[in-house]
């Protein structure tokens, strides 16, 4: 992927772009919730980021071995405390500056229009436009779809988990059937199979160790 014109940041745009794919995967978020491209939109902060193994939400008794992330959905306002996996870390660390702005957003790279950026990798990709099943119409791929390549996933590896790591919004009884899904949620994200795309940050990244950055050759010194 190209890098934005101007561009003089210290990573290449693609390495945030994949580490937002990896969020989107793993948790289904908004496009706000990444990027913020409208005022009203709170997009993921350094400060979001806890990297100890307890929540900072102490009504959350689960511990993390890979830290946790905090974001808010868009639609609902709704705010999340989420463990990361060992995939989500990785990604993320590899974004991190020696001494993050706890107020600067995590992912660069959006544009004021991401979904023209995800179709420019779609199309490097080789991923045809999706067709509608009725009209035959060809449609464009936009970011709100991993929500539900999300769901899909989720529910295929741990059945109904995806209502709660998702955020849909639920009342009434229905609050109450859904009440025993968070353990299932944290479960079902530090189990979640990756695509294999994503592991390849587990063995480096450009030649570096991804916790401390130093050349392999330098990292096993």
């Amino acid at each position: 992927m190209r890098s934005p014109r101007g561009w003089n940041e210290a990573w290449p745009v693609g390495r945030y772009w994949r580490a937002a794919l990896v969020v989107f995967f793993n948790y289904g978020v908004d496009t706000g919730t990444v990027w913020k491209t409208l005022p009203f939109h709170e997009p993921i902060r350094w400060r979001h980021i806890s990297w100890g193994r307890q929540s900072p939400d102490r009504e959350l008794k689960e511990s993390s071995p890979w830290g946790w992330l905090y974001y808010r959905r868009v639609k609902t306002g709704k705010a999340f405390w989420r463990p990361m996996n060992r995939t989500v870390r990785l990604h993320l660390k590899s974004l991190c500056p020696d001494e993050p702005d706890p107020d600067a957003p995590v992912f660069l790279g959006g544009g004021t229009r991401p979904n023209i950026r995800f179709r420019q990798l779609c199309k490097l990709a080789g991923i045809s436009p999706k067709r509608d099943i009725e009209s035959g119409d060809e449609r464009l791929w936009v970011l709100k779809d991993l929500r539900k390549t999300c769901a899909t996933y989720y529910d295929e590896h741990v059945p109904e988990s995806s209502v709660e790591i998702l955020g849909h919004s639920a009342g009434g009884i229905t609050y109450r059937h859904y009440a025993h899904r968070a353990p299932l949620a944290f479960r079902a994200i530090l189990s979640l199979p990756q695509p294999s795309s994503f592991k390849t940050l587990a063995r480096g990244f450009e030649g570096q160790c991804p916790c401390c950055r130093r050349k392999f050759e330098e990292a096993n010194s």
